[in-house]
């Protein structure tokens, strides 16, 4: 599903690519020196000094992996260690090695690296690599992360030079602990005693977590000129109206070729694309921006997300109607910068159509264009993956190229779950309960579903009721179905016996229902400089519990917050010997900056409290509930 150009000097980052597991080692000196060529070219100068703080730091941080392909080279690599007492340790030739980082899915890929290979060594020794890469880059501009992601650095130096005409620059991000000098062509950014990222709960991806310094050199740039260089991309792509034609005329017989089918010749075609033709990674062209011609997609029957986007726009152009393709970046947890233009923020490529005469009022519009992803599963227009919602997408229009924000549709994703009990006198509760989960969830639910057994299925159903319901929950008649409709969605049910729910004797009973909190806890922003990112959902929660003759039911209550952030609410209603408790809970933001906390924070403090109470069922009680 993803288109991802790997940039080069950002790549360069890459060093530190197998160094995931551990990250108490210290980077006691890293530098980058990026020379611009007059002819375009970049030549990039590295270093890295790594001091392996403990044991477990060495097989995190060997091999070193750096990044290269048909449009960079590598020149120069050197290693070496150094002991703690500072006597050097010889390296084995064969520790220099070659892979393809073509990865799982992907048929071919340009992408490589060059791998070092250290000797073991024991902690307080240094390890360093030094290499050159040359590259060419034929969309002028670049970026390098200046955070201390792996481990702490002691001493950071980042320079460009040579930018020449058009030469800009910007640092996206905290500048905190850098020092930044300028000139007319390049820029040098130092720091030092710079901290490890903060590990913390619901932040931002790696990419936006930490401040980048991105550049870029030659014409000024513009979205639109960013359009015009893809929309070049495309341009050289012969075009065969003759299979596209014919594919078109298959697809969409039956229906009409007038205004008022239009809607119905898009859901064929864009079904064609996603249920016909196979996702397959494969990079070519430049750095994997050029599509495949949609010819040679159709006869191939397999293409990846810009190849898919590309088919599907002309096949619809064909149909009558008009339709554009749209970079995006493709992930819930980072966003591109929109104040500096450039194509290689994007890693994703989906579908505009226009919508006058296509689009319904449920339907991901925004500024006028229905967003449709050609990777996605089935045909549906209604729904749009989460993952491109709520996101700056470039609509490749020549000139009138222009970001549009992706709507975001937290309505269509989450779950419904509805439990009916009756409690007996001993406290014990009997019936049923469905849970309904709709959207991303839905979708991936369904798809283990359909290729799994009935035996293989009903163990996770189980494990899936296990946290929705108190402990202790035994379940018969478990069952699911997955629903057809525009948006996905699987319907698990099942009876249910909860032994003991109810607590108490005499006048004096009370239960609980399982924590089901959907917002962080309010400690999670004490302190926090980082945005918070959540996942858009509407969640609705529904109870009905017949109580015994004789109980008192707990009084009504209403609890109400709603703010720009989302809605939480939840009702006590008793109708004679039936309690009804529903509690709502909808997130409509999913990028929170720490302007917008006090709104959170408001939300999760009413979520988190709900999620505590006891209901009281005390005859004459004047409270209906306490924490748990």
């Amino acid at each position: 599903m993803v288109y991802r150009p790997v940039r080069p000097l950002a790549a360069a980052l890459l060093l530190l690519a197998a160094a995931l597991p551990g990250r108490a080692a210290t980077i006691l000196e890293k530098s980058v020196d990026v020379e611009i060529q007059p002819d375009g070219s970049t030549v990039e100068r590295t270093a890295l000094r790594v001091r392996v703080d403990t044991q477990a730091d060495f097989a995190a941080w060997s091999p070193y992996a750096i990044y290269f392909d048909d449009h960079r080279t590598i020149e120069d690599v050197t290693a070496s260690v150094a002991a703690p007492d500072g006597e050097m340790v010889r390296l084995d030739p064969r520790g220099f090695g070659t892979v393809d980082l073509a990865g799982e899915g992907k048929l071919r890929s340009s992408s490589k690296a060059r791998t070092v290979r250290f000797p073991a060594v024991s902690p307080g020794s240094v390890l360093a690599v030094g290499f050159t890469a040359k590259q060419r880059l034929d969309f002028r501009a670049d970026g390098i992360s200046l955070a201390a992601e792996k481990a702490p650095i002691e001493r950071l130096r980042v320079a460009v030079r040579g930018g020449g005409k058009g030469w800009r620059w910007r640092i996206a991000g905290s500048r905190a602990g850098l020092t930044v000098q300028e000139n007319e062509d390049g820029v040098v950014v130092t720091g030092s005693s710079l901290p490890v990222w903060k590990k913390e709960g619901f932040a931002p991806g790696d990419r936006s977590r930490g401040p980048v310094l991105r550049y870029a050199w030659g014409q000024e740039a513009t979205w639109a000129q960013v359009g015009q260089w893809y929309e070049g991309l495309t341009g050289s792509i012969p075009a065969d109206s003759g299979e596209i034609r014919n594919a078109v005329r298959k697809v969409t017989a039956g229906l009409t070729s007038g205004r008022e089918d239009r809607r119905g010749r898009l859901a064929s075609l864009l079904g064609f694309v996603r249920g016909k033709l196979r996702y397959v990674a494969a990079e070519s062209g430049i750095d994997g921006h050029r599509p495949t011609a949609p010819r040679e997609v159709l006869e191939r029957g397999w293409g990846d997300c810009k190849d898919k986007s590309l088919l599907l726009v002309t096949l619809l152009r064909e149909a009558g109607i008009d339709a554009w393709p749209a970079l995006i970046r493709l992930g819930s947890g980072d966003r591109i910068d929109a104040e500096f233009p450039s194509p290689f923020q994007f890693n994703h490529v989906i579908v505009a159509v226009a919508a006058e005469g296509v689009a319904t009022p449920d339907d991901p519009v925004a500024g006028g264009l229905l967003f449709v992803d050609p990777t996605q599963d089935g045909n549906s227009i209604r729904w749009l993956h989460p993952a491109v919602q709520d996101q700056d997408a470039l609509v490749v229009r020549g000139g009138g190229s222009a970001l549009v924000h992706t709507p975001l549709r937290q309505d269509l994703e989450g779950g419904k779950i509805d439990t009916r009990l009756t409690l007996t006198a001993e406290g014990d509760a009997q019936g049923e309960v469905s849970f309904q989960i709709s959207g991303d969830a839905g979708a991936s639910l369904a798809s283990a579903f359909k290729g799994s057994t009935a035996q293989e299925v009903e163990p996770s159903v189980r494990q899936i009721f296990g946290q929705l319901l108190p402990a202790g929950a035994e379940l018969s008649q478990v069952r699911w179905t997955i629903s057809e409709t525009e948006v996905p969605s699987v319907t698990l049910s099942a009876q249910v016996h909860l032994p003991a729910m109810a607590q108490g004797d005499g006048s004096s009973h009370s239960f609980g229902l399982p924590p089901m909190a959907g917002t962080p806890k309010p400690a999670v922003l004490r302190g926090r400089e980082l945005p918070v990112v959540l996942t858009p959902k509407s969640n609705r929660f529904s109870w009905r519990i017949e109580i015994p003759e004789g109980w008192c039911p707990p009084r009504p209550e209403t609890v109400e917050v709603g703010n720009t952030v989302g809605t939480f609410r939840q009702s006590v209603a008793p109708r004679g010997r039936v309690v009804e408790i529903g509690r709502e809970l909808e997130i409509r933001q999913r990028w929170i900056e720490p302007a917008r906390f006090a709104d959170l924070e408001a939300l999760s403090m009413a979520d988190h409290k709900a999620n505590q109470q006891l209901f009281r069922m005390d005859c004459g009680a004047a409270v209906v509930g306490a924490a748990r």
